[in-house]
């Protein structure tokens, strides 16, 4: 009993003193680092701007869009708000926000990881194509019937796989994606 009050006890103790890094508040965001200095004007900017974006996300997250769109749309809304953010900062200030937090400006990087799902997405379209083929061609169907399943599926596979490629190249052209 005595080993359990005094883990229970040290872990309370580890827990407050952990707490009391009162340099950056995850809860209020940027506006409440010490670090950075801000001044009062650029505080009610960001805030202004926090309350704003708010209700975007909400607004998508509560769309009838499909998961990975409501995700591609909040990933922009995001860089786009850190972005506005990054126009209120001093150019110190970003320089600091970057030697404590890492890079205000990881677009390039979030364009590569969107250009890399969708590769992955087609990689994978081919790959299941492929299995449901092979599983077709292995039953025991008649040769006819199995002709005409697999037409059927690689109908939809060459559609799909359209369809993502159209969608990566608006992407692409729109800027949202790097080449």
């Amino acid at each position: 009993m005595r080993k359990v009050v005094l883990t229970l006890v040290t872990l309370a103790f580890v827990s407050f003193a952990y707490a009391q890094d009162v340099t950056f508040d995850s809860f209020k965001r940027i506006e409440s680092d010490k670090v950075l200095n801000l001044s009062a004007d650029q505080i009610a900017k960001i805030k202004k701007l926090n309350r704003e974006v708010g209700p975007k996300f909400k607004a998508i997250g509560q769309s009838n869009l499909p998961g990975y769109e409501k995700g591609q749309k909040k990933r922009a809304l995001a860089l786009e708000h850190k972005a506005a953010i990054k126009a209120i900062l001093s150019e110190k200030q970003v320089q600091l926000w970057e030697e404590h937090y890492g890079s205000m400006d990881n677009r390039k990087g979030l364009r590569g990881i969107m250009k890399g799902d969708y590769d992955h997405r087609l990689d994978q379209l081919e790959v299941n194509f492929e299995k449901e083929k092979e599983a077709i061609e292995n039953s025991s169907l008649s040769k006819d019937a199995k002709k005409a399943k697999v037409k059927v599926l690689k109908n939809k596979y060459k559609q799909e796989k359209e369809r993502l490629k159209n969608e990566r190249d608006t992407a692409i052209k729109s800027g949202v994606l790097e080449k």
